[in-house]
This record gives structure tokens, sequence and C-alpha cells, in this order.
């Protein structure tokens, strides 16, 4: 299912006539071109008086969230574009219906959903829907199953673990808290389907992929600018500053930055068009520059893995690296157990690892251990649904360790978090999205490489190049979820939005073009 980024289909067009039965002075055309009018003078006044009865903040999202809406039914594919904007900045447009936090990103996906279902409508009605029986949905269902496993396997695989979720809510002791994180991942769910409807090409892509770059940019100026005007955070010891953009805090800053750092890197070394080389080495510099001024261990970690796959999986060495470890692992664990190791680099690792007096050198090591401890804790108590979804920060104190009483609301670690909040079933929900997600990156690289190697396709080097990128800011968003919690301020969409793009990327139709 792909929905043209152009003029919305018509019933004409899919008869093949398009344009034929009606001309432009047509009464047909005359009673559309008249309902769109009303329709946009309609929408013009109500605007009006919501923005001259609304606070000057709510305004100034009211106005926000109509240009979203207006762009996005229009042109859908638009409305992707500007999703890195609405996750990067969607905090300064955010007001609160009964509790929950309405941002950008959300008027953003409800707005596409009624754009890409409205073009389905008129391209096939509802008659299909009505004459569908079971029989015709398992036949479906089956034909896609054998056209595209992977795909299917990873929309499950984001359902999964949107059922356990869900299914936490019976346990949870904020049920508010627990249905937040319901609709956040309904909403991953909904946008992962509706990207794959709307994405069709590897220019589509590309469009997608610098979308994310120019977000990056303007988080990085951002950063920047906090930095001149010693506005940022200072670290425990005080002697430096941290900059968070729009984020609040530096880690998370820096996991949103690594969403376009590894995109802009490979596009240095492999885009074919001189111009875009050095577009993407100015972008690079910026955000390179800001991940230094956030100052982030946890986003320096997962630039580092994402720098190891661009090589690695670039130069088409898994075998060899993934032998090595085969090998290297086995040989370190001897040399632990039987203390063939120096003692002092002994102690100084099984250091960083225990809870002990803190220090200003310490505290953010200690930190992040007493609440993967709590972590931990929860899950042992609650291990098949853990103590429901979003309710780490609730259930804390229960679980704290002495001296560590301020709950962070996550356990700075996303994984020991989802055991935490949603068990066993949660844990091995997540672990499987984010194998089959890097799997994804993975089968896409080969894909395209192989293609663009054959000479069959035109465009499949860029494709490759895409897809190493893509692959990579999910091995970075990854591996940084080991030290923090990558899936707030909307991050989590803009995961979907790779996952989809690297889905598209791994079609063997996919060409430059069509698809």
């Amino acid at each position: 299912m792909s929905i043209s980024h152009g003029t919305p289909v018509t019933a004409d067009q899919t008869t093949g006539n398009a344009g034929d039965l009606h001309d432009a002075d047509s009464p047909a055309k005359k009673r559309q071109a008249l309902l769109w009018l009303a329709a946009g003078i309609a929408l013009s006044l109500a605007l009006g008086l919501l923005l001259a009865l609304a606070p000057i903040h709510d305004g100034w999202l009211l106005l926000a969230s109509a240009v979203v809406l207006c762009v996005t039914l229009v042109r859908p594919f638009a409305g992707l574009c500007l999703l890195p904007f609405a996750v990067a900045f969607g905090t300064l447009f955010l007001f609160t219906f009964h509790g929950l936090n309405v941002a950008l990103s959300d008027v953003l996906i409800a707005s596409l959903a009624v754009s890409v279902l409205w073009r389905l409508w008129r391209r096939d009605g509802l008659a299909p829907l009505s004459r569908m029986r079971l029989s015709d949905a398992r036949s479906w269902l089956a034909a896609l199953w054998q056209r595209d496993r992977v795909r299917v396997l990873a929309v499950a695989a984001v359902l999964a673990y949107l059922a356990v979720v869900l299914l936490s809510v019976l346990v949870a002791q904020n049920k508010q808290l627990a249905i937040k994180e319901v609709i956040k991942w309904a909403e991953v769910a909904l946008l992962l389907a509706l990207a794959l409807a709307v994405i069709r090409t590897v220019r589509d892509v590309h469009f997608l992929v610098w979308a994310m770059i120019g977000a990056g940019v303007a988080q990085a100026l951002l950063g920047f600018w906090q930095w001149v005007q010693v506005t940022g955070t200072h670290t425990a010891s005080a002697d430096s500053l941290r900059v968070f953009g729009t984020f609040g805090q530096p880690n998370p800053y820096s996991g949103y930055l690594n969403f376009s750092l590894p995109l802009a890197l490979v596009l240095i070394f492999l885009s074919k068009d001189v111009r875009e080389r050095w577009l993407a080495a100015a972008s690079a510099i910026l955000i390179a520059g800001a991940e230094v001024l956030a100052d982030s261990r946890g986003g320096d970690l997962g630039l580092a893995a994402a720098a190891i796959v661009l090589i690695v999986v670039g130069l088409r060495r898994e075998r060899l690296v993934g032998l090595a470890l085969l090998i290297l692992i086995p040989l370190g664990a001897i040399a632990w157990f039987a203390h063939l190791i120096p003692a002092h680099i002994r102690n100084s690792l099984i250091a960083q690892v225990s809870i002990g007096p803190v220090t200003n050198a310490n505290f953010s090591v200690q930190e992040r251990l007493a609440h993967w401890v709590a972590g931990l804790r929860m899950f042992r108590a609650h291990p098949l649904l853990g103590v429901g979804a979003g309710n780490y920060g609730a259930a804390y104190p229960q679980y704290q360790l002495p001296d560590w009483m301020e709950a962070l609301g996550q356990a700075h670690n996303y994984y020991i978090n989802a055991a935490a909040e949603t068990g066993i079933l949660g844990l091995l929900a997540i672990l499987a999205l984010v194998g089959i997600a890097l799997f994804v990156g993975w089968r896409a690289t080969r894909m395209q490489a192989n293609q663009w190697k054959a000479g069959a396709q035109y465009g499949a080097r860029l494709g490759w190049a895409l897809a190493l990128g893509l692959l990579a800011v999910l091995v970075a968003q990854s591996v940084h979820n080991l030290t923090d919690d990558l899936f707030v301020h909307g991050m989590e969409l803009q995961f979907a939005l790779c996952l989809a793009c690297l889905l598209v990327l791994g079609r063997r139709d996919t060409t430059s073009t069509s698809a």
C-alpha cells in the first residue's frame, strides 16, 4: 500500500482515465473547488477566533498546529519531513489536556492519518472493506507474509510491545502514567504503518534523511547559543557547562543529535554529489561540536558504536569481526576468572560498577547504578508484568537504595526500565523490536550494496549510503539506551521513522523514482 506524494488519487485515476471524464470547467470540478474554498474560509475563521480568545502561548501552538495540519493534509510526505523538527522542538509547543501533553508531533500524526485514510477512501472507497470476510483477511495476511516477511515481523514486534504495555495498565499504581505510555507506543505503531504507506523510493528516504540532518543542525545551533549565553546546566563538579537544546537535559539532547550525525558522516564519504558532501561536512562539524558541549558519555558511547558499524558494515567485514568477538570474549572471560588480568586493572573496572562513596567524579555513575538496582528490584518483585508502564518513578520509593531518595522517573537504562515496568514479557518484546530493527538495517545495507555492485539499479549507491547511515543511527540509539532512556520527547517516533525508511530500502523493488 502506498500513497502518492502529489495530487490525491481520484476515482478517475484508478481506472486509468485521469482527467478524461471531467475537464477543468466541468460542474464537478467547480463544485469541488467551491467546497475547498468554503472549507478553507471556515477553517480560517475558526482559527482566527481561537487565536483571538487563546492566551499568547496557546495561540502560537494553535498557529503552528494549523500549519502542520494543512501541510500534512495536502502533502503527507511533507508531513513526514516535518516530523524530525516536531520532535526536536515539540517541547516549545505543548498544551495539557486532562493531564496529557499534546505536542506538534501528535497533531502531525493525527493529520497524517486523516490524510492517508482520505486518499485510500477516495481511491478504493469502503466497498472493499464491506465485502471483506475473515477468509479474505487471512489470504491477505498470508500474501503479505510471503511478499515481505521482514516488514510483517517489524510491525508485529511494535504491536507486541504495545500489547504488553497495554496489559501492564492492569497492575499499574498510577493508571494515568500507564495510559500515557500506551498512547506513546500506539503512536509509534501508527506512524510506522503510515510511513510505510507514504515512503516509496530511495529519493523519498534521501529527503527524510536531510530533514533529520536539518533538525540536528537546528538543535546544534541552539546548543551553541546556550553555551554562549551560559544558560546550560553545570556538571556535578561545577567546572564546566553542558548544553541541552530543547530537551531539558544533556543526555537526551546528545541522543537526539545522534539521529543526524551518523547520517551526515556517511554522506561525506559516499555521496556522489560534491555539493552534498560539503554540506554534509558542514552539518557534521556543527552537530559534532554540539555533542562535545553536551558532554554525554552515553551519547559518546552510542556514537562510537555507530562509527564502528559504519566502518565494519561499510567494508563488509561483519563475519570477520563476529569471528573475532566469538574468540576474544571467551578468552577475556577466562583471563578474568583465572586472575590473569593485573589486579589494579581489575580493581579499577570493579570500582566503576560498584556502589560506594559518592564523589563529584563518580556521582553520575553511582546515580545510574542506584537506579539500575532499584529497577532490578522491581523486576524481581513483579517478574511477569512489572510495576506498570510509566510507573518506575511511582514505585521507586519502595525499592530505592539508601542515600538515593530522588526518583528520576526512569532507570537510566531503557532495558532495565522495560523489565521493571512491563516484566519479562515487556523485556522480551523490546529486545525483539531492537533486534529486528537492527536486522532490518543490516539487511537493507546488504541489499542496496548488492544492487549497486551489480549495476542493476540507478541510485543504489545512494540507497546503500542511506541504509548504512540509518543502521548506524539505530545502533547509536540502542547502545545509548544502555545508560539512558531515549524513548522520550517523541524520539521514539523518529526511531519508527528510521525503521520505516530501512524497511523501504530493504525492498527489492525500491528504485530512485518509483516503488
